[in-house]
């Protein structure tokens, strides 16, 4: 399968955990929860993950590691989840079923995140300027991460998903330099 199908039905069981928490006794927070616990483990684990991808292992036996590891931090409808990806062969997509449920919870609750990237630690003061700015532009709940890369010079970069704002010195001599190559 390329990435585009591998997104697609990834995202089919991401909105199934949404309606999950519409029919069920959880909520998007307790699904949340139970879904980065599941990522903490798997990354701890690379023999964890692999297990559960391998072929050669049977779906019962994957079921009862799954059971074993999870039984006491993750709920049952959430295990149980996971069992199906591994009935059906998806749980390869483990990772890009929670980002994606990640995305769609903010979406729901009106949140953006975004990465703000400057060349020397912002002071807190205009770290809350900049995140108040843009909640108030972008009428959403703002989430800022903060990054430092000394090349930029000055300035700060503002990333959005697949949009990005350079308003850096570098960004500027860079577009200087493709101008001049035109």
């Amino acid at each position: 399968m390329n990435k585009s199908e591998n997104q697609s039905i990834a995202t089919r069981y991401s909105k199934s955990l949404i309606e999950l928490s519409k029919d069920s006794k959880l909520d998007n927070a307790t699904i949340y929860r139970n879904l980065e616990n599941i990522k903490v483990i798997l990354n701890s684990s690379k023999e964890l993950t692999d297990a559960l991808i391998n072929p050669v292992i049977s779906a019962n036996d994957k079921e009862a590691v799954i059971e074993a590891i999870f039984a006491n931090d993750t709920d049952e409808l959430i295990r149980n989840f996971l069992k199906l990806l591994v009935r059906k062969n998806r749980f390869n997509l483990i990772f890009e079923i929670i980002k994606i449920y990640n995305n769609l919870l903010d979406k729901i609750n009106n949140i953006s995140k975004i990465e703000v990237i400057s060349a020397i630690e912002l002071e807190d003061s205009y770290k809350e300027q900049i995140r108040n700015k843009l909640s108030q532009i972008l009428k959403k709940e703002i989430i800022v991460n903060y990054d430092i890369k000394d090349e930029i010079i000055a300035g700060l970069i503002y990333k959005m998903g697949d949009d990005v704002f350079d308003t850096s010195v570098e960004g500027k001599i860079n577009k200087f330099k493709k101008a001049i190559i035109k």
